[in-house]
């Protein structure tokens, strides 16, 4: 921290505690900003002196003079130092649940290590928080809520001739709104979906070095994980020629997984006559029977349950199998074929055993259905003669 921080963040704690309980003046002639402010969640802790210094009782331009401790706004290499004053501060935090090394993160970070060196253009507290209107994460209009996440980074990282001076895409945005957890953020609605500071870090963001990814998706796909360790890929991965789950999924523009990565992650390394494609058949064709005769007892059991409701408690049995195919999918990153198949031939089991017991029971209430239609007919065969028999008696008298 300079020279300068340090004088700015021990003038502005001293004033932000002045400040606390005063009445200031700011507002006279900036009425914009305290609109903006007083949306915010730091206005209730302290005033525009907090942070620009000055006194906040005057009401003229020497409210603005250096001796009275004006610094006015901090420049873009001084913000970091000036926010991590306060949230730095334990005292401070502990009402509020805040951790205390964001300021700390944010210096290991790669825009920290690039500030540190110089460069202004690098993010800071500001550009995710903006200046006076912050609000907490929790705010759905917030520029750093989950749903609002992407697009505050793609600020940066969309900007092509920004990028382009760091030798970085800026269609990594683009690529995750059409992502699967782009989907599930935004169609779904699922804030539990992950964003780019789920992956990258929030404040120590940091570009992963190819190896760690492994480690970064397994926070969420722990099974898979476990599992790619088992696999011949994890000695691969040791030895830098691949990079884990990024080899065959890719990195921001993650798509739904299909059996139609068979095809295409694996012929990206290996080649037409190795053996490893075999395994990759094996896999795919498993799959794909498991796949069918799932699909195909989903599709009776919503036919049937049309005419015949009662077959609705087999739905139970079949998401069982469907359990055991989804656990195949997470086993298929062992590249252990017997263990699949196990799972895949339960899922088919299952499957099948539903479809005989929705057909038995179709069967047996079309059998009832037919008896009852029969019964009707031979009683109202029965009347019809007796009413012909009657009436012939009539006419005979």
């Amino acid at each position: 921290m300079t020279a300068w921080s340090k004088s700015v963040v021990a003038v502005c704690l001293l004033l932000a505690a002045q400040a606390d309980a005063a009445q200031e003046a700011c507002v006279t002639c900036h009425p914009d900003v305290r609109t903006q402010y007083e949306q915010g969640v730091h206005h209730e802790q302290f005033g525009c002196t907090g942070c620009h210094g000055g006194d906040p009782a005057v009401l003229d331009a020497s409210a603005h003079a250096k001796e009275r401790g004006y610094v006015g706004a901090a420049g873009r290499l001084q913000i970091p130092a000036l926010c991590g004053g306060c949230h730095s501060d334990a005292a401070r935090m502990r009402p509020f649940g805040i951790p205390t090394d964001q300021y700390a993160r944010y210096q290991t970070s790669g825009h920290g290590t690039r500030l540190a060196k110089g460069d202004d253009r690098v993010a800071v507290c500001t550009d995710c928080h903006g200046v006076h209107r912050i609000l907490a994460p929790t705010e759905p209009t917030s520029p750093v809520a989950p749903a609002n996440i992407p697009a505050t980074c793609g600020h940066c990282h969309s900007n092509k001739a920004l990028m382009d001076e760091y030798k970085l895409p800026s269609n990594q945005e683009a690529q995750y709104r059409s992502s699967v957890h782009g989907i599930a953020l935004f169609v779904e609605e699922r804030r539990d979906a992950p964003t780019c500071a789920t992956c990258h870090g929030v404040h120590g963001a940091a570009v992963s070095n190819g190896q760690d990814i492994g480690t970064v998706c397994g926070t969420c796909h722990v099974r898979s994980l476990e599992a790619f360790n088992q696999s011949p890929h994890r000695g691969a991965t040791a030895a830098a020629k691949m990079s884990e789950c990024a080899s065959c999924h890719g990195n921001h523009g993650i798509a739904h997984p299909t059996r139609a990565l068979f095809e295409s992650a694996c012929k990206t390394c290996h080649q037409p006559d190795d053996a490893a494609l075999s395994t990759a058949a094996q896999l795919n064709t498993l799959f794909n029977q498991a796949d069918e005769s799932l699909d195909a007892a989903d599709g009776d059991l919503v036919r049937v349950s049309r005419r015949f409701p009662t077959v609705v408690r087999y739905r139970p049995r079949l998401q069982q199998a469907r359990a055991y195919f989804i656990e195949a999918l997470t086993v298929q990153h062992s590249l252990a074929v017997t263990k699949v198949e196990d799972l895949t031939r339960s899922a088919r089991s299952i499957s099948d055993e539903v479809r005989a017991a929705i057909h038995s029971v179709a069967a047996g209430q079309q059998l009832r259905y037919l008896g009852l239609a029969l019964f009707w007919v031979f009683l109202l065969f029965v009347v019809g003669v007796a009413y012909l028999y009657k009436r012939e008696q009539r006419g005979q008298r």
